[in-house]
């Protein structure tokens, strides 16, 4: 994915987003709900991912797909600065999540989504997806399968309770994905670095 087409996704998705705000607005006017939160419940809102959560089947993958939305956008900058957005976008998850715990009366009700949308960007961090859908696909995969199975220590973090439980594992899952696809990608280039290098050597030696 080149810069120009990343662009576009993100002005998309900035365009969306003002649509879906809109439409939200006018819905809470005639006291509409999604998924039993009023649509001029603006914590509500959030912990459901403005609807994501209401999604049938796959509410969390439609969630993490919104995630990957701020990744797209966060990977043009620094790794100091996507680092400081991490933890912001985290630690704004954790109060968002336990606001919808509480409305549901349920822990990590399926409708909850924040958590997966503002956590997802720590899966890539550092990692140039913006340039390389594969590596992007690959990611996302991953931390939903990750998420979905929870092998250890992420299944550990059920034990948590609240905001920070429900985010918890969300982050271990992540930072799994990250770790996997960090050490991936630094060998990935090596290998090609060693490629291109015996190819050169070839090359010059036929001169």
């Amino acid at each position: 994915m080149n810069k120009h087409l990343s662009n576009k996704v993100i002005v998309f998705t900035a365009a969306m987003s003002i649509a879906v705000a809109v439409l939200i607005f006018f819905l809470g006017v005639t006291n509409h709900t999604f998924c039993g939160v009023r649509a001029d419940n603006f914590r509500g809102m959030l912990s459901i991912g403005f609807g994501l959560g209401c999604i049938p089947f796959i509410p969390g993958t439609a969630g993490a797909l919104a995630g990957l939305m701020f990744s797209l956008y966060l990977c043009r900058f620094t790794l100091w600065k996507q680092l400081v957005a991490v933890i912001v976008l985290v630690g704004v998850a954790i109060p968002i999540s336990e606001y919808g715990e509480g409305h549901f009366e349920d822990k990590d009700n399926s409708h909850i989504v924040a958590d997966e949308v503002l956590t997802f960007p720590l899966a890539t961090l550092g990692l140039p997806v913006h340039q390389h859908p594969i590596l992007l696909a690959s990611v996302f995969i991953t931390s939903r399968i990750l998420d979905w199975t929870k092998p250890p220590p992420i299944g550990a973090t059920e034990a948590f309770k609240g905001g920070v439980g429900i985010v918890l594992d969300d982050v271990v899952a992540c930072l799994w994905t990250l770790l996997i696809f960090s050490i991936g990608w630094r060998w990935y280039r090596h290998s090609a670095k060693q490629k291109l290098s015996s190819a050169e050597q070839i090359k010059t030696r036929d001169e």
